[in-house]
């Protein structure tokens, strides 16, 4: 741009190019690379630029037997969410740090454009580590972040969750270590043990602010949205004869600018059904669980919303399963597409094959949009470009 044009104009004009346009434009000038790479910056664009788009990962598994595949089976692909739906999709390079946790790593969670994925902890049984990693796949970068003291199962057990603080838009994880005892007595005992990273500073610190109840044992489902990470919990209310415990399901909240944890009652309904039986994403910009039956051989999914954002207010959007005459069973509900239809691993009863579908509530149709693999389920999750990482 010409020098004659005031630096406030430039600004204007620069916050509403596209994420690659504003990593090329970093190395212009001095002046234009210290404004993209400030934390204002930032947060700003991520708020009020319109040209973000919004795209699907996906993962899955192109081998032709089951269990006979590599890492070089996984396929990732990003499919533009829009109109052109499912037509304009492009592969994705999978970044070195990702494809050293192993074999189809978990997903740990998603926010603001960036994933999170993890390998599964190794060590002794007391002192274990695993490595989450952090990967913006706009701007193809990635970060590794290692996590100490990593507990499994009896008598202590650790979830990691992840998100991005929408105030300061700094990636954070947030552990939690509980006693997974089976004992009510002993539970009782064993006081919740909280740790925080942010990105920004680079190292894990304690924190004993509004711990969650003692009584609450936490799945590794979890979500991320707005100012919260979500977990799907499940409260141990203890009998009134003996030490044993009944269970009812809720959802526990972590708010990434106060660091205060909150609980979520859920109807009752889904409170007292298995904790199998539950799954929480997001759709849109609001927090869903997902209820799973059984009906005959065939599952059936149901939709509840958090209403208008509001705790303790649930309410079933829709409901949905295979038709009768397919010969495909679901699998797993996987994702939501920005328009807030479903994205479902559906799996052929004949074989093993997988195929990835859409299911639109308004027509109560299946749509193909021709992905199949087999064996493990698909990862399809929705994310936005994100200037996020570029400085790291």
């Amino acid at each position: 741009m010409s020098d004659h044009i005031p630096f406030e104009i430039q600004t204007e004009i620069i916050k509403n190019l596209p994420v690659i346009s504003l990593i090329r434009f970093r190395s212009v000038s001095k002046s234009w690379k210290s404004l993209i790479d400030s934390s204002e910056f930032i947060v700003n664009y991520h708020v009020n630029c319109s040209q973000l788009q919004h795209n699907l990962l996906v993962r899955y598994i192109d081998a032709q037997e089951l269990y006979e595949w590599n890492l070089e089976d996984e396929n990732y692909l990003s499919i533009v969410d829009d109109v052109t739906f499912p037509q304009n999709w492009f592969p994705l390079i999978v970044p070195t740090s990702v494809k050293k946790l192993g074999r189809l790593p978990l997903m740990l969670g998603t926010s603001q454009g960036l994933f999170s994925f993890y390998n599964t902890p190794v060590g002794s049984n007391r002192h274990k580590e695993m490595t989450v990693v952090i990967w913006n796949p706009t701007i193809d970068k990635s970060v590794s972040v290692v996590v100490p003291n990593v507990f499994r199962n009896y008598p202590l057990d650790t979830v990691v969750g992840f998100g991005v603080c929408p105030r300061t838009m700094d990636p954070m994880l947030v552990k939690i270590t509980y006693s997974s005892s089976c004992l009510y007595n002993m539970i009782m005992c064993i006081p919740f043990q909280v740790e925080i990273f942010t990105l920004s500073s680079g190292v894990w610190r304690s924190s004993s602010n509004n711990m969650p109840r003692k009584s609450l044992t936490l799945s590794r489902d979890q979500a991320s949205l707005d100012r919260f990470i979500y977990w799907l919990a499940t409260d141990r209310i203890r009998k009134t004869e003996g030490d044993g415990y009944d269970l009812n399901n809720i959802i526990l909240s972590f708010h990434m600018i106060s660091e205060e944890f909150a609980d979520i009652y859920l109807p009752d309904s889904l409170a007292r059904l298995g904790n199998c039986s539950l799954t929480i994403s997001e759709l849109k910009t609001s927090l869903v669980v997902l209820e799973i039956n059984m009906v005959g051989e065939k599952r059936e999914y149901c939709v509840w919303k958090m209403d208008h954002g509001v705790p303790n207010s649930f309410k079933k959007l829709f409901v949905f399963k295979a038709p009768e005459t397919s010969p495909l069973n679901i699998h797993m509900v996987i994702g939501f597409r920005k328009t807030g239809e479903p994205m479902i691993d559906m799996l052929y009863d004949t074989d093993e094959r997988n195929a990835l579908v859409v299911y639109d509530p308004d027509s109560d149709r299946i749509n193909y949009i021709g992905i199949y693999g087999v064996g493990f389920p698909y990862l399809a999750t929705s994310y936005m470009e994100t200037l996020l990482l570029h400085n790291y």
